[in-house]
């Protein structure tokens, strides 16, 4: 019993001087969406601003498909030694079990939240010259040609926000699946949808340049730089609040030490004036947390994603 006991002991103490001398080698920030997708641009503005403190280069690794659950699958089944991560958003954590009916992972049991990173509204937008100006312009057209009216339907929470309008409004909007927002951004610019859902991060650079509109934001507040936008609620649209966040996790078992030791970093990229006027260009707020008030998020919106699926009656594929 001793000698099992000694053992247990040496190898507590060789986790913590590896933990200790973490980050020894580069460090992958997995994103399980598209380049260019906001999840992408906190990811790479992140890694950029707490590589230096960790002494190690952080490579960014995008595997988009299935709501953000093929990156997050690769990183739940990764050693948990700090050096594979993932940068997430709400769409690729709490989304997922009110869509698919088995997960090839559990969320809760085999991720350990490091901290919050970003957060960013939803809007609904069109092309810059479409017909449609605003939300009640866009039902009314829904309803006298249902059948020509689509949306980009890039999954996660973009797909629970339109399915909730739609249900709400009582219009026929046919969805287009893409793998992200970045493809389906290209197509409504093309003419080839009629709207899209998008996170503010994304859309911005595409509003800034004149090539979209916005017609309502999908979160709970107005925004300050689209102060003549309606949110969905001031239209009339009961608990319509889909806001974006992002954030970093590892795979379940990672020490506590790594953890803190990233939470930290984070904490101090978040405040910089770089970050913040990075992030404020294209609509993202920084913020962070602690691990405890990151999984509690995840719990909450768990639950209440998959209410409103229910409620919008979606079949969980």
């Amino acid at each position: 019993m001793k000698l099992s006991g000694s053992i247990a002991a040496l190898f507590l103490c060789s986790s913590c001087a590896w933990a200790a001398d973490y980050p020894a080698k580069p460090i992958n920030f997995v994103v399980p969406f598209t380049p260019g997708s906001t999840t992408d641009i906190t990811a790479r503005a992140i890694a950029n601003a707490i590589a230096p403190v960790l002494g190690q280069p952080i490579v960014i690794e995008n595997k988009p498909g299935a709501s953000g659950t093929i990156g997050m699958q690769h990183v739940a089944r990764s050693a948990p030694d700090g050096y594979t991560l993932v940068v997430t958003s709400a769409s690729g954590t709490a989304v997922p079990p009110a869509l698919f009916k088995s997960m090839p992972y559990d969320l809760l049991k085999d991720m350990t939240p490091v901290s919050l990173l970003a957060s960013t509204p939803l809007l609904l937008v069109a092309r810059h010259d479409s017909p449609i100006n605003t939300v009640p312009a866009l039902i009314e057209l829904s309803k006298a040609q249902p059948e020509k009216m689509t949306y980009g339907d890039s999954a996660g929470l973009f797909r629970l926000a339109m399915e909730q309008f739609k249900q709400q409004a009582g219009v026929q909007l046919t969805g287009v699946p893409y793998k992200g927002p970045s493809a389906a951004s290209i197509d409504l610019i093309g003419g080839r949808l009629t709207v899209m859902p998008d996170s503010m991060g994304a859309a911005m650079v595409n509003i800034q340049s004149g090539r979209i509109k916005p017609l309502a934001i999908l979160s709970g507040k107005r925004i300050a730089s689209l102060k003549q936008t309606p949110t969905m609620l001031e239209l009339g649209y009961k608990g319509f609040d889909f806001n974006g966040w992002i954030g970093l996790l590892a795979p379940a078992g990672t020490p506590d030490e790594i953890i803190q030791k990233l939470n930290l970093a984070v904490a101090g990229a978040v405040k910089e004036d770089s970050i913040k006027k990075q992030f404020s260009s294209v609509g993202i707020e920084p913020v962070s947390s602690s691990s405890k008030e990151y999984g509690d998020l995840l719990r909450r919106d768990i639950d209440r994603y998959q209410k409103i699926a229910d409620a919008a009656g979606i079949a969980r594929q």
